[in-house]
């Protein structure tokens, strides 16, 4: 008899430290509720107070600028001191599954780059996130978390406090994933959306390159979404039209919402210690409900690295043992991103994409053993002047593409290093680089 399971997955979006000034804290009320109110320490407890504020509004705004919502780790001191932390074994080994295996993170690592003005003093550069965990990794024998991908795209004006929902204002996307290939041999199989957001450019590139995604935040939404203006009427993490249950999806190539021909598989994510879309036990239950059911079931949440960690997690993993002890029969397993959609969608395994390349006077031949996913591999390279350049590759069919170096692309005298990726669909990532 096949096991009832639930795939657990902890997505981290590793954004790193984060400082907020009380000036800031409320501009984002204002931004936020309407209420204008001079930033002081005074002030601030009157709102945690729920004084003088419209009776609908009182635990919205509590909650919004309580102490655990402003607990930030302002350096780079507090997030390895809060890492190091979780990631021990003693730590993880206090919420082992049912299968002997502590718990399991998976860092969707940010790349803060492309603007100007960084007022709450992000960590700023390529691979800077990615470095850190791929070392804490190393560090703890962390043999089962995975590093995946996380992304905003960047402001209209150079604001690393915000961001814009769109991948064609900026190349920037092109540029980590092509800096991350030729750099450090890594390529994303997973992704998880800045600020919970796909729109239909989103949806289109993702399908081209990343078979796991776990963007999805559907869920029933009580009136007071709306009283939020910065998340209502579908303005960050629009999934109002896509499933409020614990299943796994292909989107639709132009609505990314709702189920339809495209390739990508989409998992259903919620918020952990969030204001909007939290996990509670009504969402457990509806999970252990569905493996009781016999159906394969991710649940999977979501939070940041930006502020303590340990009192989402401690809660979540209570509710999954308290609602567990309805549904004996019903394991929990702690899983990586991409291993719980192989095992969740029950995956052939595969062995990994080869690459078979030759550069013939300026021509770059390219050949797989098998098709990869998405119509081409992901191609880039980086000039003698530091440039990374991401391209498109002529198509012969089958599994066979070039690319040639001449007067209409770059001389090949000035190329330094060539990057070639690929996923496949058991989420095998290939990398082939070489230096000219």
């Amino acid at each position: 008899m096949k096991e009832k399971i639930i795939y657990f997955v902890h997505c981290v979006d590793a954004e790193g430290p984060l400082y907020e000034s009380l000036d800031a804290t409320f501009e984002r009320v204002k931004s936020t509720f309407g209420i204008d109110i001079a930033a002081s320490k005074e002030n601030l407890n009157k709102l945690r107070r729920g004084e003088g504020l419209p009776l609908d509004l009182q635990d919205l705004v509590s909650e919004f600028v309580s102490e655990k919502r402003l607990n930030y780790n302002p350096t780079w001191d507090d997030v390895e001191r809060m890492v190091d932390k979780i990631m021990s074994p003693k730590w993880r080994n206090t919420f082992c599954d049912d299968f002997g295996r502590g718990y399991v993170f998976n860092w969707f690592a940010m790349d803060h780059v492309g603007f100007q003005i960084n007022p709450r003093r992000r960590s700023v550069g390529y691979h800077t996130l990615y470095d850190f965990y791929a070392s804490k990794i190393k560090e703890h024998n962390s043999i089962y978390d995975e590093i995946q991908w996380h992304y905003h795209p960047p402001s209209y004006f150079g604001e690393g406090h915000k961001c814009s929902n769109n991948f064609f204002n900026s190349s920037e996307h092109l540029n980590i994933l092509s800096q991350r290939i030729i750099d450090r041999k890594w390529f994303p199989s997973a992704f998880r959306p800045g600020q919970h957001t796909e729109r239909p450019d989103i949806n289109l590139f993702l399908e081209l390159w990343i078979p796991f995604d776990y963007g999805n935040q559907g869920m029933l939404e009580d009136s007071s979404i709306n009283k939020q203006k910065d998340v209502s009427e579908g303005r960050f993490g629009d999934w109002r039209r896509a499933t409020t249950e614990w299943e796994i999806y292909n989107p639709d190539f132009y609505d990314y919402q709702v189920s339809g021909k495209a390739k990508r598989h989409i998992a259903r994510c919620l918020n952990l210690n969030a204001r909007i879309r939290a996990i509670n036990e009504y969402e457990v239950e509806k999970g252990f409900m569905r493996a009781q059911e016999g159906k394969s079931t991710i649940i999977s949440v979501t939070d940041h690295d930006e502020r303590a960690m340990e009192p989402g997690i401690e809660n979540c993993y209570a509710l999954m043992r308290k609602v567990q002890k309805k549904y004996p029969d019903v394991k929990i397993k702690n899983t990586g991103a991409r291993e719980a959609m192989r095992l969740a969608l029950n995956l052939t395994p595969l062995p990994p994409i080869s690459f078979d390349v030759a550069l013939n006077d300026n021509v770059l031949q390219i050949k797989t053993n098998r098709k990869c996913w998405g119509p081409q591999p992901f191609f880039c390279f980086k000039t003698k002047g530091m440039t990374y350049i991401h391209e498109n590759l002529d198509y012969h069919g089958g599994t066979h593409w070039s690319f040639t170096f001449d007067e209409n692309s770059i001389a090949l005298d000035n190329v330094d290093s060539i990057g070639l990726a690929t996923n496949d669909e058991y989420g095998n990532n290939s990398i082939w680089t070489k230096k000219i």
